[in-house]
């Protein structure tokens, strides 16, 4: 996001969920995880209220970049539907994360101080 030029009093953004950091998942479940979380980000910056706010060339290169993954970890996960079965399921817990931004983002106009 660019710099902004006037200091940023907002509330605290919500931080990445420390149970999918030192989770012990299985190898294919961190990879669906981490399938889930580009995805969810690809989603956030490709709305069009992240436009105004992320130098368009920048910005492209990222999606592009991020879509690339996206893909390539689709092809390695083929058929994996019961990865996230199970009482830690870290799916919902990465809705959560990104419903969580999308709530801050929203109430702060989509700044650049809340992209920030």
């Amino acid at each position: 996001a660019p710099s902004h030029t006037q200091p940023c009093h907002l509330q605290e953004p919500p931080f990445f969920p420390d149970t999918l950091l030192y989770n012990n998942l299985h190898p294919h479940q961190a990879a669906a995880t981490a399938l889930c979380i580009l995805q969810r980000l690809f989603h956030t910056l490709s709305a069009n209220s992240t436009r105004q706010h992320w130098p368009t060339q920048a910005r492209n290169n990222l999606l592009n970049k991020l879509q690339h993954h996206i893909h390539h970890l689709e092809q390695c996960l083929r058929d994996n539907a019961t990865l996230f079965k199970g009482p830690r399921n870290p799916l919902l817990t990465i809705n959560k994360y990104f419903r969580d931004i999308h709530l801050f983002l929203h109430a702060h106009n989509h700044s650049a101080c809340a992209w920030d």
